[in-house]
């Protein structure tokens, strides 16, 4: 028993090298790669930033497969990708309903973190990025009204959709990042260790995830949007400025017809 102890950190290690490997390859656009050193690691310690690599990597070749128009194959790396952004809500959901984890800081409609959980999180990530001279990004979205309009009527679609969002959300974060629900249709994804051109990048992946996405088995004529407003960290920010930044940007999405990311500019 005691010869496996020194090997435990050894595994740990490993496992996380093999994670920074998978990110470095879909990072270079390699998803194939990235989904093969992702995939052993979804049934053990590391399984839910795996299953988040994974599903990224899944839902990037079937977007390829569908411009290529291999439309079958589109559809299979699709519904893996499904499968696995469902897996990981519920399983999410059954550890803060069955043991009352993050201590009342989980949102039990989404499965991501609640507003509180900002409120103690999030300064202590401004500081470690102006700190290590790293950076961090605040984007605020929120869900588009939903199309037909007369769908907004319909009794509780709109916590279907914002539950749906809610798992696609944490399928396009990592385990470093803060993602949460803020109040009512609007989300919070605090990204750590990005500058603003990347964490566009992972913003407009996002918005084309929930347009792109099946909301037929919601309701058959359901279609589905958000907005987004996005912002780094300066300076000098606290937690009122970031998030001010960010909800200008939010209103710029509004003014432009919804449906985009927009980067904050206070008096804008």
């Amino acid at each position: 028993m005691q010869a496996r102890t020194p090997a435990q950190p050894e595994a740990s290690t490993d496992m996380t090298a093999v994670l920074t490997a998978a990110q470095a390859a879909l990072s270079a656009g390699e998803a194939s790669q990235c989904l093969a050193l992702a995939e052993p690691l979804l049934d053990g310690a590391q399984a839910e930033p795996a299953r988040a690599l994974a599903a990224q990597a899944l839902e990037q070749l079937s977007e390829r497969c569908a411009a290529a128009g291999e439309h079958a194959l589109a559809l299979q790396h699709y519904r893996r990708f499904h499968r696995l952004v469902v897996d990981g809500l519920q399983q999410r959901l059954a550890r803060g309903i069955e043991t009352g984890a993050d201590d009342g800081l989980l949102d039990t409609l989404t499965g991501l973190a609640n507003a509180q959980a900002m409120e103690q999180r999030l300064p202590a990530m401004m500081a470690q990025a102006i700190g290590t001279k790293r950076g961090l990004c605040l984007v605020r979205m929120e869900l588009d009204p939903l199309q037909p309009g007369r769908l907004a009527l319909t009794p509780g679609l709109a916590d279907a959709v914002l539950r749906e969002i809610g798992a696609l959300l944490r399928a396009h974060s990592r385990a470093k990042d803060l993602a949460l629900r803020h109040a009512g249709e609007t989300l919070v994804l605090v990204l750590s260790d990005v500058e603003l051109s990347t964490a566009r990048t992972v913003c407009e992946r996002l918005r084309r995830a929930v347009q792109g996405h099946d909301w037929t088995p919601q309701h058959q004529e359901l279609r589905v949007s958000i907005s987004m407003g996005l912002t780094a960290l300066r300076g000098g920010d606290d937690v009122k400025q970031l998030m001010a930044r960010a909800e200008a940007g939010l209103v710029s999405a509004r003014r432009d017809g919804r449906n985009c990311v927009r980067t904050g500019v206070l008096g804008a």
